[in-house]
């Protein structure tokens, strides 16, 4: 099942291309200090799930050395976790996924109130708490339990649908997941995923894919590759960095954060004198 038109908005969209620690959040920082500009991570929905699948701490999700650290309970790293879900689970699932909940994100449904802390002790809690992270459901498809088989029409599934399938992967990787789980509470997310309103760049800070770097070129958004002299962390396919196409930005980040800065601001003016649908010129 793959959307048609990811990402359709009237935003246009930069997205931030670079191996891990190239600079790409910097990037979007100095970004940000613009007018008109809200930044959203594709991870972002990836880590929330993930920190309630799992029982994250919000260092081990958000932090820059936590994610690095081997969990005894799983055997696995937070960034293990997130290569995984975001790759094998959800991309496997469909490889416009993340796409999609950014789009899902632009266009959020209302998630008016908070799940009620008694129901967080359902056995099905975790997933239904991932569901609402990774899907972007609101809080009563998540918890309302009329609304389970009701078929989101964005998703083209139901939330029932999603919590059996963050369930069977879940279980496929530990048969033993419901056991470990119950070691560590079962809490929301402590970091919501937001894009502001009443902005007219997006700037998408990990995009990480061949098939996220063109949709983000066919609807006439840009791609910069953040480039710095920094050895691979790891071979996962998420890490393999995107090819450089013509109309790419290449931003390089190996010299001073006054350098970087000045390399941002030349290739933001471009952006803000140029032509809504013509790219810029590779070599920036």
């Amino acid at each position: 099942m793959t959307s048609a038109n990811p990402l359709s908005s009237s935003k246009r969209i930069i997205g931030l291309a670079g191996l891990a620690r190239s600079g790409k959040d910097t990037v979007a920082r100095m970004l940000l200090e613009h007018d008109r500009v809200a930044a959203y991570a594709l991870a972002d929905p990836l880590k929330e799930g993930c920190q309630v699948l799992f029982g994250l701490s919000d260092d081990q999700a958000w932090g820059d050395d936590g994610k690095e650290s081997n969990i005894a309970l799983w055997g696995r790293s937070p960034r293990q976790f997130f290569q995984r879900v975001g790759t094998e689970w959800m991309r496997g699932h469909d490889p416009d996924h993340w796409l999609m909940r950014a789009e899902r994100e632009l266009n959020a449904p209302a998630r008016a109130g908070d799940v009620d802390s008694s129901r967080l002790q359902d056995p099905d809690a975790v997933f239904r708490l991932g569901a609402e992270a990774i899907f972007g459901l609101s809080c009563r498809q998540a918890w309302n339990l009329e609304a389970g088989d009701s078929e989101d029409a964005f998703w083209r599934m139901t939330p029932n649908e999603m919590f059996e399938l963050l369930r069977r992967f879940a279980l496929d990787d530990y048969p033993d997941f419901i056991q470990r789980r119950m070691e560590r509470a079962v809490t929301p997310p402590t970091r919501r995923a937001r894009i502001a309103p009443h902005t007219d760049f997006l700037v998408l800070k990990d995009i990480r894919f061949e098939n996220e770097a063109s949709y983000i070129r066919r609807r006439g958004g840009l791609v910069w590759h953040i480039r710095r002299s920094t050895q691979r962390i790891d071979d996962h396919s998420s890490e393999h960095g995107i090819a450089i196409a013509p109309g790419d930005t290449v931003i390089d980040n190996n010299g001073t954060l006054d350098q970087l800065a000045g390399r941002v601001g030349e290739a933001w003016r471009r952006v803000e004198g140029s032509d809504p649908m013509r790219g810029l010129t590779p070599g920036t």
